[in-house]
């Protein structure tokens, strides 16, 4: 599964690996990549892992809110 969140506080390089840390540390997340410009967190999970709303959970929890969620092919 590919989803791409946007979280509009995202700013600077400090956001991107707090983003990166807690989303890492789900289960079956197979990549994340945050944009500092685009304000976008895009994730890969594997069959069986973390859902988009743990993964939304765990970007909220490290203090970026997210405006947007939608699943890619």
């Amino acid at each position: 599964m590919h989803i791409l969140y946007t979280a509009p506080d995202i700013s600077c390089e400090h956001c991107k690996r707090a983003i990166e840390t807690a989303v890492s540390a789900l289960p079956g997340v197979e990549s994340v990549t945050v944009s500092v410009a685009d304000k976008t967190v895009d994730v890969r999970l594997a069959a069986g892992g973390a859902s988009p709303a743990e993964v939304r959970a765990a970007i909220e929890a490290a203090g970026y809110p997210v405006a947007d969620e939608r699943e890619l092919t």
